[in-house]
């Protein structure tokens, strides 16, 4: 063995480290690539929410105009029949 060559072990050691290093850049990759998948999963829940959200607020919607306009048709009738009464009627409070 020459001076200048480092010992066998140095040269395994440092191999070892190299390999490592390799490993650590490969998880790496794979931990952002998890990363990624993870939130789009995230997201996607989050989109499922928010349609299942708007999908309820909708029906509130619809239910709300539906009372609006049995309302307005009641109110229709209420007046419709207060006028269709003589006047001395709803003088007297009808």
């Amino acid at each position: 063995m020459a001076i200048d060559e480092p010992p066998a072990t140095a040269t395994a050691l440092k191999l070892k480290i190299e390999t490592i290093k390799t490993d650590i850049a490969n998880l790496e990759a794979i931990v952002v690539a998890r990363q990624t998948e993870f939130r789009a999963v995230l997201d996607g829940g989050r989109a499922e929410q928010l349609m299942a959200d708007l999908l309820r607020m909708t029906a509130d919607l619809m239910s709300a105009r539906e009372s609006a306009a049995r309302l307005e048709g009641e109110l229709a009738a209420l007046r419709a029949r207060r006028f269709s009464r003589p006047w001395w009627w709803r003088m007297v409070g009808g």
